[in-house]
């Protein structure tokens, strides 16, 4: 069985902080990027690609939703706004909406993966605001992931077929650790690389290999690949004029993808989406002709990514770019994973400016 291509990182807005793009506004004089030669920069229309774009449901009482995960399947995960939050959620392949429950007392949560088995993993929150980690089984109740003794924030991002997982935990002064809980639920924490202090792990594939990133004391990330060991290496160098790297999915072929950008700059940077393959060599993947950068989430067996683009002013677009890199325009809004069937989820804006859960097919 191919493996599912579910949810993260991360990694935007409210979601993948693994991925952590911050979310400073745009300014309108913002340099549009250049598409990087031979990366292919042409648009295409998504209706010529036929990607058929469908709005998921909201819980009762709900205007907002959030897709970030999806197997094989069909199943998707994510969040639906509530009253002091948000609501865990998942949609069925008919667009069947159910509310997954909090840890006892917790009054928030957001599923961001699962696999083809049924097990989902996210957080949720209590209403002193510490975010835990969290596993659960189907529709059943969630068990808490350990995390780092007094953590404040830890959330559970990727999951393998194995039931292995990955994500981060905080220090009390809120340091990010990447962790990885195995089947059981036993946690390991991921070291950074050398010389960094801070890390967060975003992925895990079924070869038992982690992305995520590393942080440097001045604030500075590297894309990290962690062995099955736990060895942590470098995924590969920033593209030229950047200093850091974030890599937020890897597929069971080594390749991974995730944003090269200026530390600092937030998306004015502007953030640039890559691809890497196994040996670490980038492909820049271009954002939309006009616009000023891209940034890419997920990416599947077959080296489908998807991710957005955004123009000078902070309009964002769903985007996905096909294995030579070709990138379509899938819309208003974020798109964060890709299966292996080639179905993607995220969220549209609507006219009114409402992010809602979608799923886009082939």
């Amino acid at each position: 069985m191919r493996r599912p291509h579910t949810a993260l990182l991360a990694a935007a807005a409210a979601a993948l902080a693994v991925t952590a793009l911050p979310a400073t506004a745009l300014p309108a004089t913002a340099a549009p990027a250049t598409a990087a030669p031979g990366a292919g920069g042409s648009r295409t229309p998504a209706a010529a690609q036929d990607f058929g774009a469908t709005e998921l449901g909201t819980l009762p009482g709900s205007a907002t939703s959030h897709a970030y995960g999806v197997n094989d399947r069909g199943v998707a995960v994510g969040s639906c706004d509530a009253e002091g939050g948000s609501r865990p959620v998942l949609w069925r392949p008919d667009g069947t909406v159910r509310a997954l429950p909090t840890l006892p007392g917790d009054v928030s949560g957001t599923a961001y993966s699962l696999n083809d088995r049924h097990v989902l993993v996210g957080s949720t929150m209590g209403g002193d605001g510490v975010e835990r980690p969290v596993r659960w089984r189907g529709l059943g109740e969630p068990t808490a992931l350990p995390g780092l003794p007094g953590s404040p924030r830890g959330r559970a991002y990727g999951i393998n077929e194995r039931g292995v997982t990955v994500g981060f935990s905080a220090t009390p002064d809120l340091v990010y650790q990447a962790m990885r809980w195995d089947a059981h639920g036993r946690p390991s924490r991921l070291r950074p690389l050398p010389g960094d202090h801070g890390s967060s792990a975003s992925e895990i594939n079924n070869r038992g290999v982690a992305v995520g990133f590393s942080t440097s004391p001045e604030g500075r990330q590297r894309a990290v690949r962690w062995l099955p060991s736990g060895r942590p290496l470098p995924v590969g160098a920033p593209l030229p004029g950047d200093d850091s790297t974030q890599a937020s999915w890897i597929n069971d072929r080594g390749q991974a993808v995730g944003n090269s950008f200026k530390a600092g700059f937030g998306l004015n940077s502007p953030y640039h989406a890559v691809r890497w393959n196994a040996r670490g060599q980038a492909q820049p993947l271009p954002p939309l002709p006009g616009d000023t950068g891209s940034g890419a989430f997920g990416i599947n067996d077959d080296g489908v990514v998807v991710g957005f683009s955004y123009t000078p002013g902070g309009s964002f677009r769903a985007v996905r770019w096909d294995e030579h890199g070709q990138v379509s325009d899938l819309g208003p809004g974020w798109a964060f994973l890709v299966n292996d069937e080639g179905v993607a989820v995220g969220h549209l804006t609507t006219a009114e400016g409402q992010e809602r859960a979608a799923r886009w097919r082939p």
